[in-house]
């Protein structure tokens, strides 16, 4: 069992405040810090003029800074030569390390990830948010247990290789965006293979205003389905919520029914229902008329060709909105009766693939995220 050695914090860190004046002319970089250890980062450059009266204090390398707003969720970070003559305002809490006592990068683990951020939040007294600040004077007069400099040391080493290759296989492995690409690219080439011609998205399905005021008959509804219970992409519904006592007017909706989401199109929410429920007024009902297989006309919407479509008439609008006429409008694959079967079989078996890569990237995801905390776990209780 390793040793430990009590001490007050003002013992192993101390506060420097070196406040600067800036000069009329001169341009300044300020830092700002990332919550749960993920480092510092730098804003603009901003003008002596622009600072104004607000109070700065200058940057030095190996300084073991605090967000005195968000040290409570972790927001540690050591200033390394990049940050060399940089500045940071009042909430910026500057620490130069005893080097007899400790080592730095064990203090940065400690204090973000390890039993120093149980200290930082008893002395950051209030609820949440900026209402938690670090209160200097308590957080000085704290007591932390620090086994000896060459253990701090031989952990930090440990557990930086660690985070640092955690990191390098989260960079490297295919992300879920990678996986939405392909999930609409690789429509346009399964339904293309099957289709004669193409055709207006009017001529297979009709837009269904079945509006539902508060209060009234919700017919055979009983859940209600949003944007956010639609997955970009991927055509799978997320989640729903049940019928309470609904604010505003929705739009019912049947089985075989397409949802479409047309406030922020490029998120491309498009949704086959199998069910009956009420939809926001932020979703078209599309229903199909009988040309072509529900399926098909569903995939065709979330294809990239008409996605790219979307994009190019609705980028330039602050809060993108695509209107019915313009969807209505479009052309989307027509793929005549006598291949519709064979193009839904590889259309089932093109989304069961890609929803199960997304699957995996999302497990992989999860993984590589739960090893940050078990690593630092690992630290800190003897375990590495």
């Amino acid at each position: 069992m390793t040793e430990l050695t009590e001490y007050a914090v003002e013992d192993v860190i101390t506060l420097v405040r070196r406040p600067i004046r800036p000069a009329v002319g001169e341009t300044y970089r300020e830092i700002g810090l990332r919550s749960f250890g993920k480092g510092i980062f730098h804003k603009d450059p901003v003008t002596a003029e622009a600072i104004g009266g607000k109070k700065v204090f200058e940057i030095q390398p190996g300084d073991l800074i605090f967000s005195n707003v968000f040290a409570w969720e972790g927001a540690v970070a050591i200033a390394s030569e990049q940050e060399k003559g940089m500045i940071g305002s009042h909430r910026f809490m500057t620490h130069e390390v005893n080097s007899e006592i400790a080592d730095a990068r064990y203090l940065l683990h400690y204090f973000y990830g390890g039993p120093g951020l149980n200290v930082i939040r008893s002395a950051s007294p209030g609820s949440a948010g900026r209402n938690r600040t670090l209160g200097t004077r308590a957080f000085a007069t704290k007591h932390i247990l620090l086994p000896s400099l060459g253990e701090q040391r031989r952990i930090a080493r440990k557990v930086d290789l660690l985070l640092m290759a955690q990191a390098k296989a989260a960079i490297q492995s295919p992300s879920i965006g990678y996986t939405q690409k392909l999930a609409v690219s690789g429509l346009d080439k399964v339904l293309g293979q099957w289709a004669e011609d193409s055709v207006r998205v009017d001529s297979v399905c009709q837009l269904v205003n079945d509006t539902v005021h508060p209060g009234a008959d919700r017919g055979k509804a009983t859940e209600f389905v949003g944007l956010e219970h639609i997955a970009p992409h991927f055509g799978v519904r997320i989640g729903s919520r049940p019928l309470g006592e609904e604010k505003g007017r929705k739009f019912r909706f049947a089985p075989g029914d397409i949802l479409y989401g047309y406030l922020r199109p490029y998120l491309n929410k498009v949704w086959l229902s199998d069910q009956h429920g009420l939809c926001s007024v932020e979703q078209y009902v599309l229903r199909p008329t009988g040309g072509m297989p529900a399926e098909l006309i569903a995939a065709s919407l979330r294809s990239k060709r008409i996605l790219d479509e979307v994009l190019g008439a609705t980028h330039n609008l602050q809060l993108p909105r695509l209107r019915s006429g313009l969807l209505l409008a479009m052309e989307i694959p027509f793929i005549p009766p006598a291949h519709q079967a064979q193009a839904l079989a590889d259309l089932k078996q093109f989304d069961e693939k890609v929803r199960k890569l997304a699957r995996t990237q999302q497990h992989r995801d999860e993984v590589l995220a739960a090893l940050r905390p078990a690593i630092l776990d690992a630290a800190f209780s003897g375990r590495l």
